[in-house]
């Protein structure tokens, strides 16, 4: 079964709309879908059709913090109408409006005119750091999204305006609240050293996290190990996902997954 847990749509910093983004999937011969755009489930209220051939899991990526650092966190069949959650996700992207608003005035002092006009047209309430990578890329500031990173946006640089996300156990709250389940998105990602990631994924499962993302994207195959190894040694449930966004910039194919070690109980069998 192909099997694909973590996406996005342009209801967060992907480039497809949600229903394009399921004949992508049906394309692909992806039978169980996650659309797990960034603090926010609007996207489930703009697909029009379902193939019979496909199994939809509800779900989201909530940004939030663990030790002064952010991290992401996959709620999976979630119920998307769950107020506590709701709440949050809107306090969230009022949060992220602020800060938008701080990274327009930096911009506008670098030479930049009225990002913000834009940067809402192509965001929406959602706004993120990709979305102004987007406009510097658009009016030929930058030649790619990575340069306008290096440039303005990424750690350390003028845009990089520090946010205050919910705490992890906020976060986790919310999705078990929505009778969801908790994973821990692209662990390697945050490249901590051993004896950090696993203070994470300790902390994580005492909180009530019951997975972790062993497969995001394309990977080495000594990370997929490690993950694996790190699952069963904190008994973790096993998820994965391409975590696509868009067709270029690197980003791995919807679906498109290598399977998980039969040594690790899989998360969709808790679905």
């Amino acid at each position: 079964m192909s099997i694909d847990l973590h996406s996005h749509t342009d209801q967060s910093d992907g480039s497809l709309s949600p229903q394009m983004l399921i004949e992508l999937a049906e394309k692909n011969g992806v039978q169980m879908l996650s659309i797990t755009d960034h603090d926010t489930v609007s996207a489930y209220h703009l697909i029009n059709n379902v193939p019979k051939s496909m199994h939809l899991i509800k779900g989201v990526e909530i940004s939030c913090s663990w030790n002064n650092a952010t991290i992401h966190i996959l709620g999976l069949d979630i119920n998307i109408t769950e107020e506590y959650l709701l709440k949050n996700l809107e306090i969230q992207s009022k949060q992220r409006l602020i800060r938008a608003g701080k990274i327009a005035k930096i911009l506008v002092k670098l030479g930049i005119t009225d990002p913000l006009t834009r940067v809402m047209e192509l965001a929406g309430n959602n706004i993120g750091r990709p979305h102004f990578a987007q406009y510097l890329l658009e009016i030929g500031k930058v030649r790619t999204r990575e340069e306008a990173f290096k440039k303005y946006l990424g750690n350390g640089k003028p845009g990089d305006v520090k946010f205050e996300w919910m705490e992890m156990k906020t976060a986790i709250e919310c999705i078990k609240n929505a009778g969801g389940i908790a994973v821990l998105a692209h662990p390697a990602a945050y490249k901590y050293t051993n004896t950090k990631l696993n203070g994470l994924l300790k902390e994580f499962k005492e909180l009530g996290g019951q997975g972790i993302e062993v497969i995001s994207g394309s990977q080495t195959s000594a990370i997929t190990n490690n993950l694996t190894s790190l699952a069963i040694k904190y008994d973790f449930f096993g998820s994965q996902g391409s975590d696509f966004h868009e067709y270029k910039n690197g980003y791995s194919s919807l679906g498109k997954c290598v399977p998980l070690s039969p040594s690790i109980q899989p998360v969709w069998n808790l679905f």
